[in-house]
């Protein structure tokens, strides 16, 4: 077997790896080595970290409560774990230019291309290669293509139980900005299919079926929790 780390890191004042909208990570020290040996009367000193994060920082996971106002809406304590771990296929649609849209079509040429057969209660994972082409730059978090209502129509009907992208958003950046159009997230609100955002090195297993890991944070009432996303390859 062979583990490929699919997550980004969180990142002291990490502008790149969030949503516009969102803060930045604050990442500080709250005992640093030293500041601990009169508590341990000189046998040792240890450290810890304080964090001030964005439940949508970094690579995340976004359950219903994130766009439904219902008080009985999922949120991400509740979310099942069984949704978060399973049977998983990336699709190949690497050649989408930025802030273009992901149509029907696309998905379905991706699959044919890659011989991709997406079954009912699968993972689905869509590797556009904007993380690797921007990653770091100010284009990561503004720049990426994404699904068109029809698109995300496209996935809900094949029955998956969670899917996600290598950007901020699984929604299209121009839409979001210029229509307010998020279909992505309306499919999340209206139908609870929980979608992760800002994965990572999806070229490692593009094409391929594996199995996908991704545990959120238990975080009472949030909307979203980071995640630790990893592939399993069979050898």
């Amino acid at each position: 077997m062979k583990l490929i780390d699919l997550s980004q890191e969180i990142k002291h004042r990490d502008k790149n790896g969030q949503h516009p909208s969102h803060p930045v990570p604050l990442v500080f020290s709250f005992i640093t080595h030293g500041e601990g040996y009169e508590e341990l009367k000189g046998r040792g000193s240890y450290t810890t970290e304080w964090l001030n994060v964005n439940t949508h920082a970094s690579t995340h996971l976004d359950a219903q409560k994130h766009t439904n106002p219902d008080p009985k809406a999922m949120t991400i304590d509740q979310l099942p774990l069984e949704w978060c771990y399973g049977d998983a296929v990336c699709i190949d649609l690497s050649n989408k230019p930025p802030k273009s849209w992901i149509t029907p079509e696309d998905l379905e040429n991706a699959c044919k291309k890659g011989n991709v057969n997406i079954q009912k209660g699968d993972i689905l994972l869509l590797y556009t290669g904007h993380w690797n082409r921007t990653k770091g730059t100010p284009a990561y978090p503004t720049d990426n293509p994404g699904l068109t209502r029809e698109g995300a129509d496209w996935i809900k009907k094949k029955d998956v139980k969670l899917y996600g992208i290598d950007a901020v958003t699984t929604d299209n950046p121009i839409d979001q900005a210029q229509n307010l159009l998020f279909p992505t997230h309306d499919l999340l609100r209206d139908e609870g299919l929980p979608h992760v955002e800002n994965l990572a090195n999806l070229d490692k297993v593009v094409n391929k079926r594996f199995t996908f890991i991704g545990f959120p944070i238990k975080i009472k009432g949030a909307s979203a929790s980071w995640i630790r996303a990893v592939a399993l390859l069979k050898d």
